[in-house]
């Protein structure tokens, strides 16, 4: 396993066990170095935590606007468009790590919880802490940067990486604890089920939309899972296929670098009159006007 160092621009800690790169990185950005922002809004591939340690920050999720205050904690989650509209007045700490590094690590992740509270509850993973809780958090984050910069070859730093990691996982379940917004019971076969359906349609909505697909990956039929989808996230298999899409059409519209007929080829609809129509049908409003009522500035 590569361990990194850690710069300006740190570089994620890899685990080439995997196909894909598993990684975890920790970041501490200051509100003088306004270089840090991302210039564009962007969907996110994998998890991060992010924690205000001065000033406060506006994030605009899925096309919303929130603010995020002096120890307040974002967790950022997968598939989700983030994009920060203003020059940030902000101090921050961030860790962030994908699916991929979980999985290596025998780590399980309920994605579909978290889809439900973002679309049933209309919540976000947001907490706010005490002085003490801030403290905790802070000198585990801090921790795990430091141990990320000790030289790869050093016995058993993989182990110590991890087992810090680990400490802030649970800082956060503990938090989680206290506001109950995510469902820690245990994993039983239809939230697996689940969880195989989101990864897929994360993977491959752009060219497939339809259920009967995602059934035939997972050889079950559509209406199972569409039943069992429904029962855990309260949302049908259509509906998760069809958020996808659309989020993505809305950020390549604001992003205002391709043209209609682009984007739906991008996107694999026959023509830009079928793409018009299914846009207009889940957001009430024609890929143009979204597109000349929403820009985001690209540089």
């Amino acid at each position: 396993m590569e361990q990194i160092y850690l710069d300006k621009k740190p570089t994620p800690h890899i685990d080439k066990g995997s196909s894909l790169k598993a990684e975890l990185m920790v970041s501490i950005y200051d509100s003088n170095e306004s270089s840090y922002c991302p210039k564009s809004a962007f969907r996110s591939t994998g998890y991060g935590i992010l924690m205000i340690t001065k000033g406060s920050l506006e994030i605009r999720i899925d096309f919303v606007s929130y603010t995020f205050s002096y120890r307040d904690i974002l967790c950022l989650l997968p598939d989700h468009i983030y994009e920060i509209p203003n020059e940030p007045n902000a101090s921050v700490i961030y860790t962030y790590f994908n699916e991929e590094y979980l999985s290596a690590k025998g780590v399980f992740f309920n994605r579909a919880e978290t889809y439900r509270i973002a679309h049933e509850d209309k919540e976000l993973l947001k907490f706010s802490l005490s002085k003490s809780e801030y403290d905790r958090l802070y000198a585990d984050m801090k921790s795990l940067q430091d141990k990320l910069t000790i030289p790869k070859h050093t016995r058993y730093i993989d182990d110590i990486i991890h087992n810090r990691f680990l400490s802030i996982l649970y800082d956060i379940f503990l938090l989680n604890e206290k506001q109950k917004k995510l469902d820690t019971s245990n994993v039983n076969s239809k939230i697996e089920l689940t969880n195989r359906f989101l990864s897929l349609v994360s993977e491959r909505f752009k060219t497939e939309k339809r259920v009967l697909y995602y059934a035939k990956c997972l050889k079950i039929t559509p209406r199972h899972l569409s039943q069992v989808v429904k029962q855990v996230t309260g949302r049908s298999a259509g509906e998760f296929i069809d958020d996808y899409v659309i989020k993505e059409a809305k950020l390549l519209l604001s992003l205002r670098i391709m043209n209609i007929s682009e984007i739906a080829e991008k996107l694999s609809f026959s023509n830009p009159s079928f793409f018009g129509k299914y846009f207009k049908k889940h957001t009430g409003i024609s890929p143009l006007l979204f597109k000349k009522d929403n820009k985001i500035m690209v540089e």
